[in-house]
């Protein structure tokens, strides 16, 4: 009877407590917004909801979720990219937990982790049912290198984008992630998500109208990347190439030289398409980051090569003999082809787009077995027929005429000149 009488009591304090934590999360305000994720499917939503709690300078709490079939999601505060805290969600090493990155956005470039933001992953986190699910208490978030937080506004700037299709499994708060496949900005009202702090309810926002059907941002690549990324890939990966090949393996010097200055002009549009969008899309606009400098060699020795290169042929058609420029040209035609094509992938990389790294780089490792094979063989060939034409060569051709038979100059081996006669042959006697 006993027993009874205290699993009562037991089942009466569980009730009371479920209903009290009940009604402290139904008092805690938030404001929620609903944006269509990767398809029309109620699953592959977006939800951002984010409580403000009046007893602290420097926290808020959030909910957010998010279709984990993408690599990554992620919410921000900013109205763009640059200057915006990010928080970036993405599976943890095990596959069933989920690792929560706080970043800095920079531009249209892979934000960069920041340990001035804190992150308390609470209760409730992880991947349930297909969706990263992520209950937070933010520390720092409040204002930080580049923006802040106004929890005053009606309308605070806020951006949400998720990553492309895969699986991206880590640890690494500083993990590498792909440019992401959709973007989304929207507003939140933080004056009226301002109170009991605690994690929001997204079912029970002050502002649960907040939902947004309309089109998500095209992660696609921009017309000004592209152009730029065009023009080098082509420059690089075919045109220099091919000019290299009209040289060493058909010999023929004028398309070699017409080709090298469509590659040169080629680069010369491709860096000042670089740069432009560079400051005009905010791509570090200041042009000090690996691939922009290495870009600026590229093109620096690209020009010189093809100087080098014009001034040696001028000599050479003056004087007859090889200028000793062609020295340095012999050098630096192979070393724009290398570094530019080593830019080229870092330039795949700086874009945050690794399948276009891979493709590239494939296609890269194709065109210099191509090239290399042709070379290879033209040498081989060059090799053979290289004793047929000595001068000792031409004299042995030269004393099988008889004295005084005056002909045409003997032919060199290889261009319908005297076969080379067997070892084993019945000697001729005249």
């Amino acid at each position: 009877m006993a027993c009874s009488y205290q699993a009562r009591l037991w089942a009466l304090g569980s009730l009371f407590l479920t209903t009290f934590i009940l009604a402290a999360q139904a008092a805690v305000p938030a404001s929620t917004y609903v944006g269509q994720g990767t398809s029309s499917d109620s699953k592959d939503n977006v939800t951002v909801s984010v409580n403000v709690p009046s007893d602290s300078s420097d926290t808020l709490f959030y909910h957010f979720s998010a279709p984990s079939s993408q690599t990554w999601a992620a919410f921000g505060f900013g109205s763009q990219m640059k200057g915006a805290l990010i928080f970036v969600t993405y599976a943890s090493q095990d596959g069933n937990n989920v690792t929560v990155s706080p970043r800095l956005g920079q531009g249209h470039v892979m934000p960069q982790h920041t340990s001035d933001v804190k992150v308390d992953v609470l209760n409730g986190s992880g991947i349930v049912d297909g969706s990263f699910v992520v209950n937070a208490q933010c520390t720092g978030c409040r204002s930080w290198d580049g923006g802040s937080v106004n929890v005053d506004s009606t309308s605070q700037n806020m951006i949400w984008a998720l990553g492309p299709s895969g699986n991206l499994e880590s640890d690494d708060v500083a993990a590498s992630i792909s440019q992401h496949e959709g973007y989304q900005f929207f507003g939140l009202n933080l004056k009226d998500a301002t109170g009991t702090g605690g994690v929001p309810d997204a079912t029970n926002s002050t502002n649960d109208d907040n939902i947004d059907d309309g089109p998500v941002g095209d992660g696609g690549p921009r017309v000004g990347v592209a152009f730029h990324a065009f023009l080098m890939v082509a420059a690089f990966l075919v045109v220099f190439p091919a000019g290299y090949l009209f040289l060493r393996v058909f010999e023929k010097v004028w398309l070699h030289w017409g080709v090298q200055s469509l590659a040169l002009l080629m680069v010369c549009v491709g860096t000042a398409a670089g740069i432009g969008v560079s400051i005009r899309e905010d791509l570090t606009p200041s042009l000090n980051s690996g691939h922009q400098i290495l870009g600026f060699v590229v093109t620096a020795i690209a020009i010189m090569t093809w100087i080098v290169g014009f001034i040696g042929h001028r000599i050479y058609k003056k004087t007859g003999t090889p200028a000793k420029v062609m020295k340095g040209h012999r050098v630096l035609g192979p070393s724009t082809i290398l570094f530019g094509l080593i830019n080229c992938f870092v330039g795949f990389n700086f874009a945050g787009n690794n399948r276009g790294m891979i493709i590239f780089g494939i296609a890269m490792l194709l065109m210099l077995i191509f090239v290399g094979s042709l070379t290879f063989f033209k040498r081989r060939q060059k090799l053979r027929k290289g004793p047929m034409n000595t001068p000792a060569a031409m004299n042995f051709r030269e004393g099988q005429m008889e004295p005084g038979q005056a002909g045409p100059p003997p032919p060199l081996y290889g261009e319908g000149g005297i076969p080379l006669q067997s070892y084993n042959a019945p000697p001729v006697y005249r």
